[in-house]
This record gives structure tokens, C-alpha cells and sequence, in this order.
């Protein structure tokens, strides 16, 4: 997948918009893009990423990987993981959406561009500074999130928000079956964006698509508001009849009813 880039300058954060708020800047509904796409992050230089066993495996398929490049390969890896995950979710309701960025459209193209800043949650410290980010006693991380509508007409921002993923938790689990079509699904996309398909350990890979998964449901609850998503419609019987059942019809006394009670 394309580089990441981390950023030098560290974000000030005192005027920052509250975790979880959702605001929108649209006038009337949105026509229904093409496709959506989804760039990579840019990371603030506060949050890391540390999984030793990523960068042990990796090591085994690709030789030693030098110390200074260790970060940057799984915090690559990280970003990979939650931009798979957002495009997955976006695909499983029935959205056109691809890995790219605004640079890759062309002018007869109509696309919900989904850009991200994954930043610390709470003001940087000499004591904390270390505890942003991605596996064994890091966390506090937001996603600043923007999507722009692209057409001929030009650019135009529709909705922006911030996620934190949720603390740990034990997630219900999900059929084998699904699990592997999952798993399956989110590594065709790294692979598709030229990215490593190496596995994260569960204590960063968790979290990573917790917070995909997030900015997903966001985005498709955006998209539920404009009517983007199909409803599927009442299946009906041969006869033409749905199945759905008639509402407010009274009930039929059985041929062993007696009267009605008073």
C-alpha cells in the first residue's frame, strides 16, 4: 500500500473537537457517488505502533529489518489494517468503495472521498508520551475523519468526525466460516493496495479494526441519510401475497373458542 505519512510537527490539541461527536456541512441530500475511496492515514509522530511478533514474522519471510524501520513498517501495517477494515464495511452494505485518494479520480467521476489523521487523544506529556498508539500499554488514539463529495462541479466537504475505538471488551464471536471470509475480505484488500498480509498480533490487530470497523459505520450511517443503501424489499409467496403479516388484523376465534370475554 502507499507510505504512510507521519507527521513531524506534533498537533496541538487543546481546541479539538470532542471523541465520537458527528457533524455534517451539507445543504439537502447528496447524490449517490460512483465509489468511495479510502486514503491512507496520516499519523501523528506521537502515535506508535509496537508488535515485535509482526516484525519477528516479517523478519522470518523477508530477512532482518533494521531497528529505525521497525516503526514505520508496522505503523504501515496498522494503517493498512484500518483502511481494509473501513473499506470492507462500506462493501458489506452494498457501497462501490476502493483504496485511492482524490489524486487518482478523473473529471467524469462522482466519489465520497474519506480522508483520516490518526492523532493522540488527550494533550501530549513527558509522562505520557509514550502511551499513544497501537499494542501492550499504548491506546488514546482518535481518528480525525473528513469525506468530500468529488464531481465535475468540484470539491465539496459533507461530513467530518472523530472516533476513538472502545476500551477492550469481549466481542461476541462470530461462525468459523465467517471469520475466515472476514479474514479473508481484509487481506484482499492490503494485498490489492500492495501492502503486507503478514498478520498483526491480537493485541494491535484488535483495536486496529475496532476502529475501522468505527469510521465505517459512521460513514454508512452518513450514507443512510442521503438513501445511498439499498432496503431490501418483502420477499412475497408464489400466490403474490407477502409474507409480512397483516397489521391491526383482528384475531379469528378457533372453532373451539367460546364467546368473547367481557
Amino acid at each position: 500500500m502507499r507510505r504512510v505519512h507521519l507527521a513531524i510537527a506534533a498537533l496541538a490539541l487543546a481546541g479539538c473537537t470532542q471523541t465520537g461527536t458527528l457533524q455534517t456541512s451539507i445543504a439537502g441530500a447528496q447524490a449517490k457517488p460512483k465509489v468511495v475511496l479510502v486514503s491512507d492515514f496520516t499519523i501523528e509522530s506521537e502515535v506508535g505502533a509496537i508488535d515485535r511478533g509482526y516484525t519477528a514474522r516479517l523478519e522470518r519471510k523477508l530477512g532482518i529489518i533494521p531497528t529505525y524501520q521497525r516503526k514505520q513498517r508496522t505503523v504501515e501495517r496498522v494503517n493498512d489494517e484500518i483502511v481494509a477494515n473501513i473499506v470492507t464495511t462500506l462493501r458489506t452494505a452494498g457501497l462501490d468503495a476502493r483504496l485511492g485518494s482524490e489524486d487518482t479520480l478523473t473529471l467524469d467521476q462522482t466519489a465520497l472521498v474519506i480522508t483520516g489523521k490518526l492523532r493522540p487523544g488527550e494533550p501530549v506529556t513527558d509522562r505520557n508520551k509514550d502511551s499513544f498508539g497501537f499494542g501492550t500499554g499504548r491506546g488514546h488514539v482518535v481518528a480525525a475523519m473528513s469525506a468530500s463529495m468529488f464531481s465535475a462541479s468540484g470539491k465539496r466537504e459533507v461530513l467530518t468526525f472523530n472516533v476513538e475505538p472502545a476500551g477492550p471488551k469481549r466481542e461476541p464471536a462470530l461462525p468459523p466460516k465467517q471469520t475466515v471470509a472476514n479474514n479473508a475480505a481484509i487481506a484482499s484488500v492490503i494485498a490489492a493496495g500492495g501492502g503486507s498480509t503478514e498478520r498483526l498480533s491480537p493485541d494491535v490487530e484488535t483495536p486496529a479494526r475496532r476502529l475501522g470497523r468505527a469510521v465505517g459505520d459512521r460513514v454508512l450511517a452518513f450514507a443512510k441519510e442521503q438513501g445511498w443503501l439499498e432496503v431490501a424489499e418483502p420477499q412475497n409467496n408464489p400466490d403474490g401475497k407477502s409474507d409480512k403479516p397483516p397489521e391491526n388484523k383482528p384475531e379469528q376465534a378457533g372453532p373451539e373458542s367460546g364467546p368473547p370475554r367481557s
